[in-house]
């Protein structure tokens, strides 16, 4: 016969279950529950209590029609109704808790019916009916095999390592992004509701918080779990969507990841005393630190908008901004000209009119939409994707169309865009004629958005329709496997004063011609590619070319190779990307000047295009100085020598 508590299979004459301990006409544990063997809908069969809390009970149950074991959950509340013990129905009491108890069974089905809309999603449990008996609902559901993930942490010791955390976060995250698309909202990510299985598979239920993302501006029941629930959950009237979701998300992760459960947003948002994840287990990279962090930003314009951009962040090996960079740009290129605009009331009248409409014009952008072309290699563009994305998430009326090309095939989608009376909106223009630039507007806009004295070489670079945001330096290189005296080879070279070159090698003389080191003049030095191969290859002992060599040279050449730059007053330098602005309508105009002063004034975005490895040109040096020192201290070995020799001349100019 099979055991009608907990649904295994024995021989009917030994009386009890083996395998439960369950003898037939057994009542349950506590006489407000149902009863063993008790059948719902003529078909399912109720069995042992597999949980119980304050709004409702679980059970073990047995499918008749399909044969398998399921579990049913039956909405109980605790100090609305009561059952008397043997009986089916419940009883609910009357007076206010009637309507509370009524309030609740709408809710308990909401849950039913907006889980099962999902199905199909494997990380997502299934419930597969629902339904109004004995005066109060069930619904039923697959019967989930393991552990609540925080009695799971308990088991494990308190928090996970790294690669788990991921992978649980991920599988909840893919959970999410579908009931986000649906238009929900979950509300109530904890530990607690998310299930990993025996199987490996991790689940996701409890949908009785679930609201529609439409409901966002109506008011919203408070239900949330202190340390998961984000400011806004607090509120009977805010807006929530799923970035509500994401800080609940990322705390979750937080407590998987440190054993510690955040405090309260409530809390935060009076004195935030949280640390970062990195503080508490110093072996999470910064990376990974940052983008939980982020989730859990107090403000939720500055945590990541959707559930995707967040797990993408914690799968990713590029760089996470910290929230207290984002907190710095998002002041810096959002308020800081309209608090400005706020200062000259005093003034008075027209002036202060006046100035209020160009500061407020500095802090938001018209609606445009703009085409933006560039060139990269590689996985180049991968830090300039970046960079859009930043600046859209903080425009987001603005968009920003992006067209990558090699360098081969760039001037020729120039050349036909020129034909076809269709330049873009923003172009990169390094080293392009005149001929593609007769139809660009004068920069004069960007400079005057940009802090010259932070960026170096600005203040007298000269050109109008061109604005440049790297530069390249020169560099000399000693083959060290054929110089028995190295050091006085490096003395000799550093009193050179001009290096000449050939077709095939360089060649050292005695004058060096002086250009100033904050000069950038594109025609004066353009970049000496010259034999590479053959200095590589031992034909040349030295060998003039510039930083954007030093990647390639020392991963052939590691151990056999010096390089350093000219030593001297002056130094001459060449810029790197120039950028151009096509002549178009004048809100496509605006935003795309805002833009090349974001991607020239900010020392994270710069980081992100020339200092992210495989995600930015590296053969390219930043013109932020802040951005130059951030590259000094995360790879002295490589740019320790080079930008010090910039140091000197930043010194010199400031007359120290």
């Amino acid at each position: 016969m099979r055991c009608n508590n907990c649904f295994e299979e024995y021989e009917q004459d030994l009386g009890v279950c083996p395998h439960c301990g369950y003898a037939e006409g057994m009542q349950a544990k506590e006489a407000y529950m149902l009863s063993p063997g008790t059948l719902l809908q003529n078909r399912y069969v109720v069995g042992e209590v597999l949980g119980f809390g304050g709004f409702g009970i679980t059970y073990k149950a047995y499918d008749t029609k399909l044969e398998r074991i399921i579990a049913i959950k039956e909405y109980y509340p605790s100090g609305l109704v009561y059952r008397t013990p043997g009986t089916k129905s419940v009883v609910v009491f009357k007076g206010k808790r009637y309507k509370d108890y009524a309030n609740g069974l709408t809710r308990f089905l909401d849950e039913a019916r907006n889980a099962t809309k999902f199905i199909n999603n494997p990380n997502i449990i299934d419930i597969m009916e629902f339904f109004e008996e004995n005066g109060t609902a069930y619904f039923v559901m697959e019967l989930l095999v393991g552990l609540p993930l925080d009695k799971f942490l308990a088991q494990c010791g308190g928090r996970l390592d790294t690669n788990a955390v991921i992978a649980i976060i991920t599988s909840v995250g893919m959970a999410l992004q579908d009931i986000h698309k649906e238009g929900y909202i979950h509300r109530d990510i904890a530990p607690d509701n998310i299930y990993i299985c025996d199987n490996g598979k991790v689940k996701l239920f409890d949908f009785g918080a679930a609201r529609f993302s439409a409901e966002e501006d109506r008011n919203l029941t408070v239900v949330l779990k202190p340390g998961y629930a984000p400011v806004e959950q607090y509120e009977t009237i805010n807006k929530q969507g799923p970035w509500t979701d994401v800080y609940a998300l990322g705390a979750t992760m937080y407590r998987m990841i440190t054993g510690v459960k955040p405090d309260e947003s409530t809390n935060r948002k009076m004195s935030d005393t949280v640390e970062a994840p990195c503080a508490i287990v110093p072996e999470i990279s910064q990376n990974l630190s940052n983008a939980i962090m982020r989730a859990m930003a107090i403000e939720k314009h500055l945590r990541y908008q959707n559930v995707k951009d967040f797990i993408d962040a914690i799968k990713s090996e590029k760089k996470v901004v910290s929230i207290e960079s984002v907190k710095t740009r998002r002041k810096t290129f959002r308020w800081v000209g309209i608090l400005a605009s706020v200062c000259v009331i005093a003034i008075g009248g027209f002036l202060f009119y006046h100035n209020w409409n160009n500061q407020k014009d500095k802090a938001t952008l018209p609606s445009a939409e703009i085409d933006f072309w560039y060139i990269a290699e590689d996985d180049s563009e991968k830090g300039m994707e970046q960079v859009v994305s930043d600046f859209i998430e903080m425009y987001p009326n603005v968009t920003i169309n992006t067209y990558v090309y090699s360098k081969e095939e760039y001037a020729i989608k120039l050349q036909q865009a020129i034909d076809e009376n269709n330049m873009p909106d923003i172009f990169e223009s390094t080293e392009l004629s005149d001929e593609y630039l007769k139809n660009t507007i004068k920069l004069f806009g960007v400079y005057k958005e940009l802090e010259i004295e932070n960026l170096y070489f600005m203040k007298d670079y000269s050109a109008e329709t061109k604005i440049f945001s790297s530069f390249e330096m020169p560099v000399v290189y000693i083959n060290t496997a054929y110089v028995e005296n190295n050091d006085e080879i490096v003395k000799s070279l550093s009193n050179m004063s001009v290096i000449e070159y050939s077709s095939a090698s360089y060649s050292v003389s005695s004058k060096w011609t002086n250009y100033y080191i904050d000069t950038v003049d594109c025609s004066g030095w353009n970049k000496l590619s010259g034999d590479v191969e053959a200095f590589i290859n031992g034909e040349a002992i030295v060998y003039l070319g510039s930083n954007s060599d030093l990647e390639y040279i020392y991963s052939v050449m590691t151990g056999k190779c010096e390089h350093f730059t000219v030593s001297g007053d002056r130094v001459l330098c060449v810029s790197g990307n120039e950028w151009s602005i096509n002549n178009t309508e004048k809100n496509k105009k605006i935003v795309a000047e805002r833009f090349l002063a974001y991607m020239i004034q900010d020392p994270t975005t710069q980081d992100y295009m020339y200092m992210q490895g495989d995600y930015g040109d590296k053969t390219k040096l930043p013109i932020n100085k802040d951005a130059i020192s951030t590259l000094v201290s995360d790879d002295v070995q490589f740019y320790g020598k080079i930008l010090g020799e910039i140091e000197k001349f930043r010194m010199m100019e400031e007359g120290k």
